[in-house]
C-alpha cells in the first residue's frame, strides 16, 4: 500500500521524465531514519479516513477519491501529514535517479562546491557603512 500512497503524492511525469515516488526504496529510508511510527500512524489514519469517506481502503480508490482523502487527512491532522510528506520528499529528492533527471548532479556540492558567477560584494556596502548596530556593554 505504501507505493500507492507514494505515487498519489508524487505520481511522476512522463514529459519531464520524472519517475513516480514508488521507485524509491522507502522501506529502507523508513528504517534508516527510524520513522516507522510516523509511517504506521500515517497509514492508519489514511485507512481510517478512506473507509469513513468511501467504505474502501485507500489503495482501492480512484485518483479523484485519493485526492479527497489526502485533503481530508491534511485538514484533520496537519502535523502528521506534514511530517510524513517531508520524509517522502526527502527520500524522493535524494534518490540518484531523480537527481540525475533534474540535472543537479547526483553528489553533494561539497567539498568541491558548485561553481557560481562572481559575487557582487557591492550590495553589502550599505551594511558596512551603517556600522555596528549593537550596544556596547559596560564592563564593571
Amino acid at each position: 500500500m505504501i507505493n500507492k500512497v507514494l505515487d498519489s503524492l508524487i505520481p511522476g511525469d512522463i514529459d519531464l521524465k520524472m519517475p513516480p515516488a514508488s521507485i524509491i526504496d522507502f522501506n529502507s529510508y523508513k528504517v534508516k531514519y527510524k520513522i516507522q511510527n510516523i509511517v504506521n500512524a500515517f497509514l492508519f489514519e489514511l485507512k481510517k479516513i478512506s473507509t469513513e469517506q468511501f467504505s474502501r481502503e485507500f489503495d482501492k480508490l480512484d485518483e479523484d477519491q485519493k485526492v479527497i482523502v489526502l485533503k481530508e487527512f491534511k485538514l484533520k491532522n496537519i502535523r502528521l501529514f506534514s511530517g510524513f510528506i517531508k520524509h517522502v520528499f526527502r527520500a524522493y529528492y535524494s534518490d540518484k535517479r531523480v537527481l540525475s533527471n533534474l540535472n543537479v548532479g547526483t553528489s553533494p556540492p561539497f567539498p568541491d562546491g558548485n561553481m557560481i558567477d562572481e559575487d557582487d560584494w557591492a550590495i553589502l556596502l550599505p551594511v558596512y557603512e551603517r556600522g555596528p548596530i549593537y550596544r556596547e556593554l559596560d564592563e564593571e
